[in-house]
């Protein structure tokens, strides 16, 4: 990358603020800037692999519940329907099964008894060959139930042992994003103040990454004057809605490596609970009305208080029921502490 295209960048970064001074050396800049670009786009793409898998772990953990069920289900019913058998079996081997109408009849052989316990054994007969038919279908449809079962948890377990290698390439990723972007903050660094220098790197790590989708947010709830939850290098997709075994994701997960610091979005009071399947999770009461949620964190920085935008309040990890997944942030925004709405326009403005 040119010097003039550094300029542009941090331009477009920091309107405002002074211009880059020229004695920027032009090839240490061009090699960082190259691997922070590289490193993001990797580690964009794993990360969507990643989600991908995910999205087909769940569905088939639903599947599988919903085929347990119908099995549990079939195998009541078809006990019942064996006890209907079982109980004609035992007529027929003491001698009064129902196709034999002397165990119906009374003394004397009135024709209007004889007429009655045929029309009885009619009505039995056709209730027991009714339940055998019955029997025999659920049979057959508890076999295909077996069946489906057996290939639905080989499907689940060959995508999460993908899942298991994305996971581990999704972290990998990140790691290599995080360092190179580390690198370009150190980088600029020698020559602006920390805080432009980390408003520059986040700034070519955007317009590096992949994360246009091409789908049209021009109706979609954005928040504005909102700063990037993670301080660092992150990857995300639109993942709203899509399955998980607790009901459709209400956020976006924001990839990102282990310990890589959670910041406030805006200005707030901030509180803390642990504990189900958030892990530990921090709750940010936005000056601007908005509740804003971080879950998964890997630890908190300091305790509940007044934190400034941009204030770290804890860490990227995977506690909860996300420990057997790759270190992200679940976070979500509740405009005026209502219902959540999808996060992904508003963050793929500012990360």
């Amino acid at each position: 990358m040119a010097v003039r295209r550094v300029v542009a960048l941090l331009a477009t970064a920091a309107v405002g603020l002074v211009a880059v001074p020229t004695s920027l050396s032009a090839a240490p800049l061009d090699d960082a800037t190259a691997k922070v670009e590289e490193a993001q786009r990797a580690a964009d793409s794993a990360a969507a692999r990643y989600e991908e898998a995910v999205g087909q772990a769940e569905e088939l953990g639903i599947r599988i519940a919903e085929l347990q069920a119908q099995i549990k289900t079939g195998r009541e019913q078809a006990a019942a329907l064996r006890k209907v058998a079982k109980q004609r079996a035992v007529r027929a081997y003491t001698g009064r099964d129902v196709l034999d109408a002397s165990g119906f009849l009374v003394g004397g052989g009135d024709p209007l008894d004889v007429v009655r316990a045929e029309r009885l054994l009619a009505t039995t007969k056709a209730r027991e060959d009714a339940a055998a038919g019955r029997l025999a279908v659920i049979t057959d449809e508890l076999d295909a139930q077996r069946r489906d079962l057996e290939e639905a948890r080989a499907r689940q377990q060959a995508v999460l042992q993908t899942l298991e290698a994305e996971q581990a390439t999704v972290q990998a990723q990140l790691g290599a994003a995080q360092e190179a972007l580390s690198a370009l903050e150190e980088q600029l660094r020698r020559e602006e103040e920390e805080q432009r220098a980390r408003e520059i790197a986040a700034s070519i790590a955007r317009s590096a990454s992949s994360r246009s989708n091409g789908v049209d947010y021009s109706g979609a709830y954005v928040v504005t004057g909102f700063v990037c939850p993670v301080r660092g290098a992150v990857s995300f997709i639109d993942s709203w809605g899509a399955p998980r075994h607790q009901g459709a994701h209400q956020g976006v997960d924001l990839m990102a490596a282990r310990g890589t610091p959670n910041v406030a979005v805006v200005p707030g009071s901030v509180t803390f609970r642990s504990g189900g399947t958030s892990g530990l999770g921090a709750y940010l009461n936005g000056d601007d009305g908005h509740l804003y949620y971080y879950f998964h964190l890997d630890a908190y920085e300091g305790g509940a208080r007044r934190v400034a935008q941009g204030e770290v309040i804890g860490y990227v990890g995977n506690t909860g029921d996300a420990s057997y997944t790759a270190t992200h942030t679940h976070f979500e925004i509740h405009p005026n502490g209502g219902a959540a709405v999808n996060p992904y326009p508003s963050v793929r403005a500012v990360c």
